[in-house]
């Protein structure tokens, strides 16, 4: 009973969709509305008997598709453009843009869903990089992560070119990673992609419930030098993380803070407002909608603005200079 009342929640286009509500096409998007840009290196099936068009596999010679998802009563269409600058031109309209990269266990339809509850809630333009991630085993996804790295290194790069000749003044980029989906930021660093990247492409980059191991992440971030600012959230009672801490034996940094800390990085604890939950930015829980501090924050950096911290009834400073901790003013937590 629960899941379906937070379903209703969510209109026609923002609700969870299977592939029976999708359709490929191959036709001009429209001029107008909200459409979001799906940049996929997922393998294209268009003869699928099942009509799976896009499976959890990776394309050959990691192809990229570009799709411009648009929805009319629940009902999605992709159409397919001929590429960056096609697909940008058909879902930017002036908003700040917000490129998010999704996690472990994904289908394509399910990252439909929660890019239409992301751009629906804050207003964005949303591009989202989709990889194959829906495997049953986490390592698995691991693997995937590396083997479509290049996809994002040039991803990063065609954001940068775009910054240049075509973002409006007073319009923003960011960049948010959830949960799994950071590994593609601390890979490039690791893998050597990112001494390449030595210019602004995003103003903000967001770190929400990171999968990625805390050990040694002080080194690794405190050399990605292409956003102005970058924000690691979590959560140290996030059941999903604590998962993934068993399977890798590592203590995940969405969890827990291993120091040192990385330098310009800002760090904003979530754990007394956000319970066990892994994602609390898309209106699915009801603590979303009673903790102001939540809805403020992800708002804020969404929009490619430096967050203030600076009200002592949401935030208070953390065990060092650069952690923010988000009260929560009805339990007095943290005391």
């Amino acid at each position: 009973m629960q899941l379906v009342s937070q379903e209703e929640r969510f209109g026609p286009c923002t609700r969870s969709i299977g592939w029976e509500n999708i359709s490929v096409v191959r036709e001009t998007p429209p001029r107008e509305g909200a459409g979001i840009l799906l940049i996929t290196n997922r393998s294209y099936r268009p003869d699928d008997t099942k009509g799976i068009w896009f499976p959890n596999k990776v394309a050959d010679y990691r192809k990229v598709t570009y799709l411009v998802a648009t929805c009319s009563e629940g009902t999605w269409k992709l159409n397919q453009v001929d590429g960056f600058k096609e697909g940008m031109a058909a879902v930017n309209h002036g908003e700040d843009i917000l490129l998010f990269v999704h996690g472990h266990g994904k289908s394509m339809p399910s990252v439909l869903t929660r890019a239409s509850r992301i751009q629906e809630k804050y207003g964005v333009a949303v591009v989202v990089f989709d990889w194959p991630s829906m495997n049953l085993n986490f390592n698995t996804s691991l693997s995937r992560v590396r083997q479509c790295s290049e996809n994002f290194y040039n991803l990063l790069l065609q954001f940068g070119q775009y910054r240049v000749r075509h973002l409006q003044e007073g319009q923003s980029l960011t960049l948010m990673l959830h949960s799994l989906g950071n590994y593609f930021l601390t890979h490039l660093v690791v893998n050597g992609n990112n001494q390449y990247l030595d210019t602004k492409i995003f103003d903000n980059i967001m770190m929400t419930s990171a999968a990625v191991r805390s050990r040694e992440h002080g080194k690794v971030l405190s050399q990605i030098r292409f956003t102005q600012r970058l924000y690691v959230v979590l959560n140290e009672n996030d059941r999903v993380l604590r998962g993934a801490q068993l399977l890798t034996t590592e203590r995940m940094l969405g969890n827990e803070l291993i120091r040192p800390l990385a330098k310009g990085v800002t760090y904003v604890d979530f754990t007394c407002v956000a319970g066990i939950e892994h994602t609390y930015f898309t209106g699915y829980n009801e603590f979303e909608y009673q903790q102001p501090a939540i809805g403020y924050f992800f708002v804020e950096a969404i929009h490619g603005r430096e967050v203030d911290f600076s009200d002592r009834i949401l935030f208070m400073a953390g065990s060092a200079p650069n952690i923010v901790v988000v009260k929560n003013p009805s339990t007095g937590c943290p005391q």
